[in-house]
């Protein structure tokens, strides 16, 4: 039980590195971005969109452990599926995934890459349709992560007490 704690605590943490970082571009960055000519926005974007990616430290790693670490507890403890810690878990995980992780890879990303391939001293006409396309899904995609984060948080007040040996599944290991 105490590797599922950890793993849980771990990758809460994850969800909630995103949802701070989600709530800081809603509430800093981006109304920072509109104030911002073409060429401004284009340089500050592509600054931005590169550090973010960097690795080790970037979103992606983050993203990752936020992604795939909260499957450990759902797949070891399938057969407490009916208790609130695995539902809480398994919705949290969910809203991570499909409504951050997947929404953000299929529609944030192809966004990002379109203007890191931008000349920033010649943006194209439509760079505002660009921008304000990346910031609506970033308004959709935030309140999903902060619930997401909510319920990974519940779910850790829900966790089976006890040990390795009352969970059935983990006995055979």
């Amino acid at each position: 039980m105490k590797s599922i704690r950890i793993v849980h605590l771990i990758s809460t943490f994850a969800i909630g590195l995103f949802a701070g970082l989600l709530y800081t571009f809603e509430q800093g960055v981006i109304p920072t971005l509109m104030t911002l000519n073409a060429t401004e926005y284009a340089r500050v974007e592509q600054g931005l969109i590169r550090s973010l990616d960097a690795f080790p430290t970037g979103v992606i790693v983050v993203a990752s452990l936020a992604m795939l670490l909260p499957l450990y507890p759902l797949v070891l403890l399938w057969q407490q599926r009916n208790t609130a810690y695995w539902r809480f878990t398994a919705l949290g995980w969910a809203l991570f995934f499909f409504g951050v992780g997947i929404f953000t890879i299929v529609l944030n990303v192809p966004i990002n890459n379109a203007v890191l391939a931008w000349d920033p001293a010649a943006p194209p006409a439509d760079w505002e349709n660009a921008r304000n396309t990346w910031n609506t899904l970033n308004a959709i995609r935030t309140p999903i992560n902060y619930i997401s984060f909510l319920l990974m948080i519940w779910a850790s007040f829900e966790m089976p007490e006890g040990s390795a040996q009352e969970t059935p599944f983990l006995e055979s290991r």
